[in-house]
């Protein structure tokens, strides 16, 4: 039996140097925790979640996301933070206007394919560590980083055949932003 949907979201895809950076303070700071640390190669900022999307609806989305007109964002690393009902440890971005602007018109297009709008308020960061467990308070300082975007993705949520090996993200699709 064939699939005809997949689960996609739209993100920011950090630069390998900050990716790497994010992973060397992780793994100094964090060293010994219970968690799942992310994958390095899974650092992104999630701009909205879309969920399943039918094959026979990329096509709208990917109009839609053609549609998108917004400045190229800057922005930065500012806190730690845990979601703790799903037991996440994250790195928290400053929400600049243009962020704020880039995720309300992705946010948008879950509306436009009648999907599920997943936040109450959209919080970006960059999802550290599963299954945080800890209830001794961290802290760490977190690093302080410069993070600059020109480009946004549809990445699509692929789930590992192996039991215990968490999903990858491959980009589907890449859209510019503007330089103005």
């Amino acid at each position: 039996m064939q699939k005809n949907h997949s689960r996609y979201f739209i993100g920011l895809d950090l630069s390998v140097t900050d990716k790497l950076a994010i992973a060397k303070w992780r793994d100094k700071q964090m060293f010994g925790l219970s968690d799942k640390p992310v994958p390095v190669e899974n650092f992104h900022i999630t701009l909205s979640f879309l969920g399943q999307v039918k094959h026979n609806k990329l096509e709208q989305l990917e109009a839609l996301l053609d549609q998108i007109s917004t400045k190229t964002v800057n922005t930065q690393t500012n806190q730690l933070g845990v979601f703790n009902k799903a037991k996440i440890l994250y790195l928290g971005v400053e929400l600049t206007p243009t962020l704020q602007q880039l995720a309300q018109q992705c946010l948008a297009i879950n509306g436009k394919l009648d999907l599920p709008s997943p936040h109450d308020g959209y919080r970006p960061h960059i999802t550290l560590n599963r299954k945080h467990a800890e209830l001794i308070p961290i802290t760490s300082e977190p690093p302080k980083l410069e993070l600059n975007f020109d480009e946004f993705h549809l990445f699509e949520s692929v789930s590992s055949l192996q039991q215990g090996k968490p999903p990858h993200y491959p980009k589907r699709m890449s859209f510019s932003l503007n330089l103005f």
